[in-house]
């Protein structure tokens, strides 16, 4: 009797410990999951900042402060692409929400007071988008900003979030069909993430120094090695990096970066406190898309034409100088870069 007992109490254990087991397995499952899920949710709304102002990016700390009194810290980019569209930075009413408050235009006259109205507004359609959008959550809160709190959740509830075609249909109902002169809608801005996005691009998650197989150019390499040697050591500034004093502090932009780091390869880029992405765009040979390697600077459309510039790696990226993180290597395969590079190529050297 004690033996069968015995034999009892380890079947019991067992069954117990399976169980324990098998439960555990599901929450590491479930876990997994839910990882996975903020993973995929962090993508659509990690932006960097690009051609910013320094009318503008002299704000940016005021902005980080609001975002994150208002639990929106991954934002802050976002935010100064909006202020450019806004106001560039010349205007006291920064982020033009003075009727957002039910306020003729421009009555805000303290920047920091529209920074904090504004950050605030955008929070409140930015939070319920990230909530509940399945998508294309900053976009969503965006064009809210420009139309109105009633967008997010109008979005949200038709399609997931924003999509071009809904903030047409949007402006369409709201205008009552009405139509301006250039055949857009008579309300709001239906292209307005669209122009933000000129000041702001996805993320790649990585501003790390290459590791692409170099080539045979000796003046290339150094130019691509003292390249490595700027990132995460460098700071975006438009207008940045044409004296000594700047290049010593590691202050660029994009077409002052280039020119240090080909010039100090020993190539002949021209005036150092003229130099702009259009300088270079002329003062080399132009080669066919097709025909691009490594070292040729490629060009992009992002505020004007060829309003940017990098140099090309192969395997379809690229360094380039970027607003939010300085010297950083970025890919043509990331939707925001395929969409603005506008093809030219230019050699540096053969």
């Amino acid at each position: 009797m004690k033996a069968y007992k015995k034999i009892l109490k380890w079947i019991t254990i067992i069954k117990l410990g399976t169980i324990s087991l098998v439960v555990l397995v599901i929450f590491s499952t479930i876990g997994g999951l839910v990882s996975t899920n903020k993973k995929s949710s962090s993508s659509d709304t990690d932006f960097s900042a690009i051609n910013i102002s320094p009318e503008v990016e002299m704000y940016r700390s005021a902005v980080k402060k609001e975002a994150e009194a208002n639990g929106i810290p991954e934002t802050v980019d976002v935010l100064l692409a909006l202020i450019m569209q806004e106001s560039g930075g010349r205007h006291a009413d920064l982020m033009q929400c003075s009727e957002s408050q039910g306020w003729p235009p421009n009555t805000i006259t303290d920047p920091y007071e529209s920074i904090k109205i504004g950050v605030k507004y955008f929070a409140g359609n930015y939070l319920l988008a990230r909530e509940k959008a399945t998508k294309n959550k900053i976009e969503t809160a965006l064009q809210a900003y420009n139309y109105g709190n009633g967008f997010a959740s109008w979005s949200i509830d038709r399609e997931g979030g924003w999509t071009q075609e809904n903030a047409i249909q949007f402006a369409k109902e709201k205008s009552g069909g009405r139509q301006r002169s250039n055949g857009e809608y008579a309300y709001g801005d239906q292209k307005y993430v669209e122009h933000v996005m000129r000041y702001a691009q996805p993320s790649n998650g990585s501003n790390g120094g290459t590791s692409i197989q170099p080539g045979g150019n000796k003046v290339i390499e150094n130019a691509i090695k003292f390249s490595n040697e700027l990132v995460g050591k460098t700071t975006y500034v438009y207008g940045g990096g044409r004296n000594q004093n700047d290049i010593n502090r590691g202050v660029f932009d994009c077409s002052s970066y280039i020119h240090y780091v080909y010039t100090k390869a020993g190539i002949d880029m021209g005036e150092l406190s003229s130099v702009t992405t259009h300088t270079l765009a002329t003062k080399f040979k132009t080669i066919p898309t097709e025909q691009m390697k490594r070292g040729d600077l490629v060009f992009f459309d992002t505020d004007g034409r060829n309003g940017h510039i990098g140099i090309y790696l192969g395997e379809r990226q690229f360094f380039n100088c970027e607003t939010s993180k300085g010297v950083a290597i970025a890919s043509l395969d990331n939707p925001y870069w395929s969409g603005v590079f506008n093809g030219l190529v230019v050699r540096v050297t053969e």
